[in-house]
């Protein structure tokens, strides 16, 4: 399983880009490999975009970036106190 935690960029359908801390792992699923995990910012900087995001692409390090879907928009509800914080589900390979 691999896993990356730490700075990336979340990248709207508008072409926005935002800054945000990613915790993502990879593994096997039955026959295929997933990724997916969460990504969060501070409470008091997050963008109005996040609320109902449901779609994005995710950049981290070099440049590698990879679609993902968010299958709950209502997920942030649970975040820890100070963060808001969305799960995400990867489309194709990881960018780690």
């Amino acid at each position: 399983m691999n896993t990356f935690r730490g700075a990336a960029t979340l990248i709207t359908d508008e072409g926005r880009e935002l800054p945000v801390t990613a915790n993502l792992r990879q593994g096997p699923v039955g026959l295929h490999t997933r990724w997916g995990g969460t990504l969060s910012v501070p409470h008091h900087q997050q963008p109005i975009e996040l609320t109902n995001l449901q779609t994005g692409r995710l950049r981290i390090g070099d440049g590698q970036e990879a679609a993902f879907v968010r299958p709950d928009i209502s997920d942030w509800m649970g975040s820890p106190a100070g963060l808001f914080q969305i799960t995400i589900e990867g489309n194709g390979d990881a960018p780690f």
